[in-house]
This record gives C-alpha cells, structure tokens and sequence, in this order.
C-alpha cells in the first residue's frame, strides 16, 4: 500500500476544509463580543498545519497508480479521519458540551445527514450556522466525487452508469487523478446550481444569510436549518418553492445534471428511466398524502414529498402537523431515497427498479416457467451480477439495519425510537427525525449513543457494502 499518496489526498481533503473554515472565521471577526472568533482562529491554525504537513511530506510520492483498494480506504478516511478537523470550531460553542457532540455534528454535515446537536440553531451564532452548511455543501461535493471515482467504476451494490463521460478513467491513472479529474468536472455544475439556487432565493426577499446557508445546506439534501421554526412559518411561499427546488436538483444524479446542462441533450436527459420514476415517486407520494392523511394542504404536501424523497429533510408542513403522519409513512420515501450518483441517501430509486424487475421476472416465471425475460435499464440489459450486487446491498442495509436497533437497545433507546434513528443514519436523513415526535434530541444523547449514530451515518454515506470489505482477510493482508 502506498501510504504517501494516501496522505496527500488526505492533506489536500483537510485544505479543502480550511479553505471553507477562513468564511466562518472572518465573519466571527465582526461579532463584538468574538464569541467564536477564538474557536475559529485555532481551528483554522491546526487544520492548515495538519493538512500542509501531510501535504507537503507526501508531495514527491503522491503519483502512484491507483488501486481500487486504496480509493476505498480513502473513502473510509475522508468520512471518519478529516471530520476532527471539521468539528474543531464547533468545540466550546453553546449547545456542545464535548468532542463527540462536536464530532458528531460534523460527522452529520459533512455526510449531510442533517441531525444537530444544536436544539435552537438561531442560538447557535451566525458563523456556527454558516460552519455547519458550509460543511454539508463540501460534503455533498465530495459524496459525488466518490461515487463517480469509486461507486461506479467499481459497480458497487448494482450502481453503473455507462455512457457519461464522467465515468470514462483510465486504469493506468494514479490515485490523484482519478480522483480529481472527476472533481474538476463536477464542481462547476454543483456550484453553478448553488448560486442559481441562492440567487433565486434572494429574488424571493430571503435574507442573504438565511438564503446564503439554506442553499447550501438544500443543494446537498442535508436538511440543515437557521431557525428551529418549519418552513412554512420561516420562509415565505415562494421561497419554499425554490428551496424545495434545489434539494430536488441535488437528488438527481450527476450524469444527468451533467446532460441537462448540455443544450443539445437536455430531451435525452428528461427521457432517463430513474429520472421518470423519481418524478412519478414524488408526485403519487404527495398525493395519496394529500387524500389520506387529515389536513395536508396540497401544496405543502408536495414540497414536504421533495423533501422526503431527497433526503433532505426540511419540513414544510405546519408546525407539529408532520409529527403527527404515521412513522412508517414518513420513513418510506427516505428508505427509498434519491437517484444514483446523488447527494442523496438511501437505497436509491436505481436499486429500486432493479429489484422491482427482478421481483416482476420472477413472478412472470411461476406463472411460464419456459419463458425469457430480458430486461433493460436506461438502454442497458440488466445483467445477472446487477441483480446480484442489488439484493447484496439490501441484504447488508437490512442486517446493519437490525444490528443498529439492538446496538441503540443495548444504550435504552425503545424500539419505537430506534429503528426511525437507524434508518435516517443509513439513509442520511435524520434531519426528519428532528420533526418527528421523540422525545430524545440528539443534544441530550450520551456520548456512546452519538458515536454509534456517527458511526451509522458514516456507515450510510460510504454504501456499506464498503464497509464489508474492511472486515475481509484480504483487506487486513493487504493493509501490512
């Protein structure tokens, strides 16, 4: 293993955090009473040195060719080790009263989770508020650039997309590479749909700040809010609208995002099977909520159904009123999630056809069992280990699943409050939860309870099937 290229990577991971970190800092230098001016200063003093050390120590070894378990060690170091980094000025803030609520708030920005130690965010301080979407934005950059450098190439759990050239790498590349020529090709769109997004919102009379941070934080699906009131006391109409707008753009796969950015292809794009499925998901969600659940007003219902089905986790419905859907219900479209390639969570709307076809073949065989039934996906003829990978992630989600809830029993968490707190780590949602009626906040959590949530939202963010190989024999001989 060629341990120099990884800690460059790393360093250049934890630059990436310290160029975001001078933002929070300056604006804490106009507060009078400095309240985070001094947090900020240290953190931004060891985060530079500690990231410049590692890059500077590795920067004569840093191109090697890459292997593929390496970019998945990688993967599991960005999400566990660099998030230290990130919590450091959110230790001594109000509300976080140690390292593992700060590293647990962190953690759920940066994997954009969106759950917060910080019961009342409007108490927090701007530059806390403005640190926390900073993180989750950086953290959906780098959920794309993994799944376009790692998932995909790799076809872990079933994900594939052939065709984009953002999935053209050459197996020769070395480790830098391949991960940065994908991040070349998608910053400009994620951060050309962020200022799209924030700009629209400062059209409809958002506060700059307020704009400025829920963008972030929607672009992502992180679900992250400045005010501990919903969306619809907090933001008017129209803002819900745009807001609602922007987490669906960034549950949408980048390939596609990539597609409808190009003039020429954007009827090929609004033709992609996920896309449709998706678009129907939402629409028939919002519906049956709107007919079936009591007082759902149309339109709330249909933003809270974006929300939902991005991961996001805002809530737009009246205060309380979301509290009161059955919890099966609310967690249904989170368990699902967004596209592939995504900042979104969950089991992904992808994964979801493939098991449905595969379910529908199945059950068309009992009825002939003599006849074929090719099936297609996107063009594409779904092959035996598409299927495979897809039954394997759900049958890992279900076991971490299961673990988790015992985990967080062993800890005296009922199982009415497990399994909703389970779920939305696995599935980077637990901003729903936030909404919901449970009455253990995650401030108030001891500190085994946020590491495991940590760790489960850590476990999510990295596909899971990943974390199975850490547990492999050829792994550990590799590592020595």
């Amino acid at each position: 293993m060629r341990l120099g290229a990884i800690l460059f990577i790393l360093g250049y991971g934890g630059c990436m955090i310290a160029g975001l970190m001078v933002f929070p800092w300056f604006l804490s230098l106009f507060d009078p009473s400095y309240r985070h001016a001094g947090n900020f200063s240290i953190a931004l003093m060891l985060t530079s040195f500690a990231s410049g050390a590692l890059l500077l120590s590795s920067y004569d070894i840093r191109r090697h060719r890459a292997r593929g378990i390496e970019l998945l060690l990688i993967m599991v170091l960005f999400w566990t080790v660099l998030p230290l980094l990130a919590a450091l000025p959110f230790i001594g803030a109000s509300q976080v009263n140690s390292l593992l609520s700060a590293y647990f708030e962190a953690v759920s920005a940066l994997t954009t989770s969106g759950a917060s130690i910080f019961a009342v965010p409007e108490a927090a301080g701007a530059p806390i508020l403005l640190w926390r979407a900073l993180l989750s934005w950086l953290g959906g950059l780098w959920t794309l650039v993994f799944a376009v450098a790692v998932l995909a190439p790799f076809g872990i759990g079933g994900i594939t997309l052939g065709g984009s050239p953002l999935l053209q790498h050459d197996e020769d590349a070395h480790l830098t590479s391949r991960l940065g020529r994908p991040l070349r090709l998608i910053f400009p769109i994620y951060g050309m749909f962020t200022l799209i997004g924030f700009f629209a919102m400062l059209i409809f009379e958002v506060p700059a700040f307020d704009a400025l941070c829920l963008t972030l934080s929607a672009i992502s699906t992180s679900g992250m809010v400045v005010d501990s009131q919903s969306m619809a006391q907090f933001l008017p109409v129209s803002g819900q609208v745009i807001l609602a707008s922007i987490s669906f753009i960034g549950a949408l796969s980048i390939p596609l995002l990539l597609l409808l950015t190009l003039g020429n292809r954007v009827l090929t794009g609004l033709r992609d099977t996920e896309l449709r499925v998706f678009v129907a998901l939402i629409v028939s969600y919002s519906l049956v909520s709107f007919l079936a659940l009591p007082d759902v007003p149309l339109l709330g219902g249909f933003l809270q159904s974006i929300s939902l089905h991005s991961t996001a986790g805002f809530n737009f419905l009246p205060e309380g009123q979301l509290s009161q859907w059955p919890v099966i219900w609310t967690m249904v479209p989170l368990i699902i999630g967004g596209m592939a390639l995504s900042t979104a969570g969950g089991l992904k709307v992808m994964r979801a056809i493939i098991l449905a076809k595969d379910l529908g073949s199945e059950v068309g065989k009992m009825a002939y069992p003599s006849s074929i039934h090719p099936l297609k996906l996107a063009g594409r003829r779904l092959q035996d280990s598409d299927f495979t990978a897809a039954w394997a992630f759900t049958a890992v989600l279900i076991l971490f699943v299961s673990l988790g809830v015992l985990l967080l029993g062993l800890f005296g968490v009922t199982l009415a409050e497990a399994w909703p707190l389970v779920l939305g780590a696995l599935s980077n949602s637990l901003a729903v939860t936030q909404h919901l009626d449970m009455p253990l906040g995650f401030g108030a959590m001891n500190g085994a309870l946020q590491i495991t949530l940590a760790l489960l939202m850590i476990a999510g963010r990295i596909e899971l099937l990943i974390l199975m190989v850490l547990f492999t024999s050829s792994f550990w001989r590799y590592m020595r």
